[in-house]
C-alpha cells in the first residue's frame, strides 16, 4: 500500500515538473548558454560553448571552442544579412540568411564540429517575385512554437517582413513565395523578434499614427503572422528609439530590447532601450522601462540577440556596411552589469550575425 502511494506521488511530481517546464528551456539563470557567430571572413560559424566562462575570464581575446563550416555557407551566404543568424533552440536548428535572400538551415547544431555532413545542411531561397525595389534583407527571427521564420526586407520602395512557415521542413532548393507582413507607408524596417505567435518589428519611419495626438518617426509594432495594427504601436519622442533598430526578446521576462545605432543616427544616448511586451496597446508615446549600455563604449551597436529564457544579451558593432570583430556580452543585463567586449583569436573576423543558445546544456 505504501509502495503504491509512493509510486503515485512520484508520478505526480514528475507530471508537475514536466508541465511547468518552460517551452524553450528552464527559465532564468545564466548557466548552460552557448554563443554562435558567423564569421564572414572565413565563412565559418564560431561557437563558444560556455558564455559564463567567456564573460568571467580576465582576457578580452578568446578563440572559439569550435568552428562549424560547410561549402554551402560560402556558396549561399556570400554576405550575411545584418542580424541574419537565428536559432531554433527547441529543435537544434541554426538558420543563416544572406542579404540577398538565401537561407541555409543546419540541423543537430549542438553536435556539429568542423565540416557539416551534406545530410545536415539544406539551402532554400526567398522568391524574386514580390521583392521591393533595390532591397536588402536584414534581421531574422525564428518563432520556435510555430516553426515560422521572419526576415526583414528593406528597399527604396518600402519595407516588409517575409513569413516563412514550416521553416524546419522546407526542402532543398525550395523557393518561398512571398507572404508579407507590412503596413502601408512604413519604411526602414530592420528589426524583428518573435515568440509564441507574437511578432515585434522596428520601422524607421512611416505614416502618421494617432488621432487626437499624432506621431511620426521610428516605431515599434506588435502583431501576428497575419498583420500589424496601429493600436499596438509604440512611437513618439519619449521612446528614444532610432536608426537600425535591431530587436532581441527575453521570453522569460517579457522584455523587448531595442538597439539604437548612434553612429549612423548622429545622436549620443543609451544604445539600448528596454520595453515590456505588455506595453503595446497601452499608449503610443511611452518611455522605455530601462536603458542599457554606454553611448561611449557601444556607439556603433548594430545587432543584438537574447538567449530567450536565460539571462544573456549579446551585441555586434557596425558602421554603414562595415562589420567588425567585436562581440559585446551582457550577463544579467537588467541587473545593471556592464558589457564585456571580446574579440576572437585570430582577430581578422567580421561578424554581422550572432545567436545565443539558452538550451545549450
Amino acid at each position: 500500500m505504501i509502495r503504491r502511494l509512493l509510486t503515485g506521488l512520484l508520478a505526480f511530481v514528475l507530471l508537475v515538473a514536466v508541465g511547468c517546464k518552460e517551452p524553450d528551456g528552464t527559465s532564468g539563470g545564466t548557466a548552460g548558454v552557448a554563443l554562435y557567430a558567423y564569421d564572414s571572413t572565413t565563412s565559418e560559424v564560431f561557437v563558444w560553448t560556455d558564455l559564463s566562462t567567456l564573460y568571467d575570464s580576465t582576457s578580452t581575446t578568446a578563440a572559439p571552442t569550435k568552428t562549424i563550416t560547410s561549402s554551402v555557407f560560402s556558396s549561399k551566404i556570400a554576405s550575411l544579412a545584418w542580424g541574419g543568424l537565428c536559432l531554433d533552440r527547441q529543435n537544434g536548428y541554426l538558420y543563416l540568411v544572406s542579404d540577398t535572400g538565401n537561407i541555409v538551415r543546419v540541423r543537430n547544431i549542438r553536435s556539429q564540429m568542423g565540416e557539416v555532413a551534406s545530410s545536415d545542411v539544406v539551402s532554400f531561397s526567398l522568391a524574386s517575385t514580390g521583392r521591393l525595389s533595390t532591397s536588402t534583407f536584414g534581421q531574422a527571427s525564428l518563432d520556435m512554437q510555430n516553426d515560422t521564420l521572419y526576415i526583414t526586407e528593406n528597399g527604396s520602395s518600402g519595407t516588409q517582413i517575409w513569413v516563412v512557415t514550416n521553416a524546419s521542413s522546407q526542402p532543398q532548393s525550395a523557393t518561398i513565395a512571398l507572404t508579407a507582413l507590412a503596413v502601408s507607408g512604413d519604411t526602414g524596417g530592420t528589426g524583428v523578434a518573435s515568440a509564441s505567435g507574437a511578432v515585434y518589428a522596428f520601422m524607421l519611419s512611416g505614416d502618421t499614427v494617432g488621432a487626437v495626438t499624432t506621431y511620426t518617426g521610428p516605431r515599434l509594432r506588435k502583431g501576428t503572422s497575419s498583420g500589424f495594427t496601429d493600436a499596438n504601436t509604440i512611437i513618439g519622442p519619449s521612446t528614444l528609439i532610432g536608426q537600425y533598430g535591431s530587436l532581441a526578446l527575453d521570453t522569460g521576462n517579457g522584455y523587448l530590447f531595442v538597439a539604437r545605432h548612434n553612429v549612423d543616427a548622429g545622436v549620443s544616448t543609451a544604445p539600448i532601450q528596454v520595453f515590456t511586451t505588455g506595453m503595446f496597446g497601452q499608449a503610443y508615446d511611452q518611455a522605455p522601462t530601462a536603458t542599457l549600455g554606454s553611448a561611449t563604449d557601444q556607439p556603433d551597436l548594430r545587432v543584438i540577440a537574447h538567449a530567450g529564457t536565460k539571462d544573456w544579451l549579446v551585441g555586434l558593432r557596425g558602421s554603414g556596411s562595415t562589420a567588425y570583430d567585436t562581440i559585446f556580452l551582457w550577463k544579467a543585463p537588467m541587473g545593471g552589469t556592464a558589457a564585456k567586449a571580446i574579440v576572437p583569436a585570430p582577430t581578422t573576423s567580421l561578424f554581422k550575425g550572432v545567436a545565443v543558445d539558452g538550451n545549450a546544456s
